[in-house]
């Protein structure tokens, strides 16, 4: 974070140096030629007539400094546009690494997936408009084989899963709502609209058929993931810590009862099992 910081306070300050810097450039040149031309016009004035003696030299001297003022101001110049291109790269590098390590910071490096921070960040953040709050979903979603899958295959295979899984999810949602990986293999997802429990259904039944897909490792072995999902309703929580304890405590009962899909009691639906998770969970 300090260094996203730093990124912000230094980004300003390039735009204002390369301004003032190219303002005594424009001065440095003004000066030149007006010290120039008040010379020469001197000179011109001053010229003796038949029998007087030359001028002083002083305006010579004038005009050679001001012939010298002028190539230093223009040798100031290329020096600062080379100045200008170094700063504008290393500020462009500047902003690369920050949008790099604030990408890190609230993204899963595994499966690519926003991590836990990021989740409740953008939950927080649609919590406090009321519209989206009444519509809002959460499901908490574990995998049922994970450890025997990670046992028998290793930790490879259990992390090609992991993104597998994460890919499917990702791939049944709409574009608004929200998937995360919250850690091992439990996954999130934030449905930011939802406006009957029967789309809520929808989304577990078309995660859940696509789980029931085998996963095919790198090494040509399939195997099944099936998953446990816990929802909650927005609109019935009185904050958010308390609606992701009741999707987590929904997906845990799915979970100790041997798998399958659970609308929680915060939802219209309640307790219920569909077909489609028993088969896969019996597969």
């Amino acid at each position: 974070m300090k260094n996203r910081r730093t990124g912000s306070a230094f980004s300003p300050g390039v735009p204002t140096i390369r301004k003032q810097v190219q303002r005594m450039h424009l001065l440095m040149v003004g000066v030149a030629l007006l010290f120039g031309s008040v010379s020469l016009l001197a000179m011109r004035m001053s010229q003796p007539q038949r029998g007087e003696t030359a001028p002083d030299a002083i305006w010579l001297v004038l005009l050679l400094l001001s012939a010298m003022l002028l190539v230093v101001a223009l040798l100031a110049w290329f020096l600062s546009r080379r100045l200008h291109a170094e700063l504008e790269s290393w500020q462009q590098k500047l902003s690369s690494e920050n949008a790099s390590l604030a990408h890190k910071a609230l993204h899963d490096p595994l499966t690519g997936l926003p991590n836990r921070a990021a989740f409740e960040h953008q939950l927080a953040s649609l919590w406090q408009e009321p519209w989206c709050r009444e519509r809002m979903v959460v499901l908490f979603i574990d995998g049922d084989r994970f450890k025997q899958i990670n046992d028998r295959y290793g930790h490879a295979a259990g992390d090609w899963v992991l993104k597998e899984t994460g890919r499917r999810l990702r791939a049944r949602l709409r574009r608004d709502d929200l998937v995360a990986r919250m850690g091992g293999d439990e996954f999130a997802v934030l449905l930011a609209t939802v406006e009957r429990p029967d789309q809520v259904a929808r989304v577990a039944q078309d995660i859940i058929t696509a789980m029931a897909q085998p996963i095919v490792l790198q090494d040509g072995t399939r195997v099944v993931q099936s998953l446990s999902i816990g929802a909650a309703q927005g609109k019935d929580h009185s904050s958010v810590q308390a609606l992701m304890a009741q999707a987590d405590a929904a997906m845990y009962h799915v979970k100790a009862s041997g798998g399958g899909w659970y609308l929680s009691p915060s939802c219209c639906m309640t307790g219920v099992v569909l077909p489609q998770v028993v088969a896969s969970r019996q597969a």
